[in-house]
C-alpha cells in the first residue's frame, strides 16, 4: 500500500451548515492537523468539528473560538479514519472560516 501525505482545503463562506471538510478514501488515513482561519477582519466565529462513522457524528471540538484575523488548530493527537468516514466542520456564524485538513492516506 503506497501511503500519500497530502491536505484538503475548503473555504466555509455564506452559510452554517455542516460542511464536509475531508471525505475519507478506500482504505485508511491518519488526520494529522486541521487548521482553521478566520480572516474576517470585524466579525469573530467559533467552530464545531465532527468525526462521522456513517451517520452518527462524534464532535472532536464543540463551539470553539476563531477570534478576529486568527487560527485555531483542532487536533492535539492524529486520529485514524477507515472507509466511509468523514470529517464535518459547522461555522457559528456567516462570516467564514478557511480549513486545512492534513492527512496521511494508505490506499
Amino acid at each position: 500500500m503506497p501511503d500519500i501525505y497530502t491536505n484538503y482545503a475548503t473555504s466555509i463562506t455564506g452559510s452554517t451548515a455542516a460542511t464536509t471538510i475531508y471525505a475519507g478514501i478506500t482504505g485508511t488515513a491518519i488526520v494529522n492537523g486541521i487548521h482553521i482561519a478566520n480572516s474576517n477582519t470585524t466579525v469573530a466565529n467559533s467552530v464545531s468539528v465532527q468525526l462521522f462513522k456513517g451517520a452518527t457524528g462524534y464532535f472532536i471540538v464543540r463551539g470553539a473560538a476563531v477570534p478576529i484575523q486568527s487560527t485555531y488548530q483542532a487536533l492535539d493527537t492524529p486520529i485514524p479514519l477507515t472507509t466511509g468516514d468523514s470529517l464535518r466542520a459547522t461555522q457559528g456564524t456567516t462570516a467564514g472560516l478557511d480549513i486545512i485538513v492534513s492527512v496521511l492516506e494508505s490506499t
